[in-house]
Order: C-alpha cells, then structure tokens, then sequence
C-alpha cells in the first residue's frame, strides 16, 4: 500500500513538472526618444534592447537589440556611483546611417511603461546633440 501510495505520488510530481510553466525569460526593454530638439522621433527613435539593467552601483550589463525597426543597436548600461541613475550609452545604425544614444533613467522614477527620463541623441554624426525626452514604451508598440 506505501509503495502504491509513492508511486502515485511521483506521478502527481512529474505530472505538475511537465505541466508547470517554464520561467519567462527576462522582458525587453523599448525607449522612444523624442522631443523638440531631439535629433530621433517617431520609428527612428525607437529602440529595443534584450538584456538586463544592473541593479546595483559600480555594475555595468551589455545590451543589444534593434533601432528603427531592423537596424542594430549596441548599448551598455551602468548604474552611476550614488544608486540613483542608470546611464544606457549605445551606438546604432539605421538605414546606413550611424547615430549615438545616451539615456539617464532614475532609478528613483522606475522602469514602468510609461516613465519619462532625460537622454541626448545624435544621428548621421557622433556628436550628442540637444536633449531628448526618453519614455519607456510597451514593446508591442514596435
């Protein structure tokens, strides 16, 4: 009867297993840069990244992923030494064209969609122009 009862009681087990969801992998994170001065707006100011933001001071995380829909974009993040920023720092090329982005997100603020940080942004040169209004955007927006 023990034995009967372990046995269905692994099968209970592997049964929740193969049924239980698989851990979701690590959102991405979608900034539109825009703004009156700003040099990107609209699709051009669009940027996708696949990776995760440090979460503590002193840490730096890769980034890559998409700008203006089917260019490539490669960025770093890094928390400033206070806690109180995350500075996202990339290069991008969109329709043969080089640009740079720089966005300051408050830690304070958050990563909602929604959030509105401050950045600069440049494009067909590698100046940082004037400032842009960065939002962090639902990805499904793209």
């Amino acid at each position: 009867m023990i034995k009967r009862m372990l046995s269905g009681l692994a099968a209970a087990a592997l049964s929740f297993a193969v049924l239980a969801p698989t851990t979701a992998k690590a959102a991405d994170l979608c900034l539109q840069f825009d703004g009156l001065y700003c040099s990107l707006s609209g699709d051009l100011g669009f940027f996708r990244f696949s990776g995760k933001l440090p979460k503590t001071k002193w840490k730096s995380e890769g980034l890559h992923g998409r700008s203006c829909k089917y260019g490539a974009v490669q960025a770093a993040a890094s928390m400033n030494t206070d806690g109180t920023f995350i500075n996202i720092h990339g290069t991008f090329n969109c329709d043969a064209v080089n640009g740079t982005i720089n966005a300051e997100i408050r830690v304070a603020t958050g990563t909602a969609i929604g959030s509105v940080h401050s950045g600069r942004s440049s494009y067909g040169d590698f100046d940082a122009g004037p400032s842009c209004t960065v939002t962090i955007v639902d990805c499904a927006t793209e």
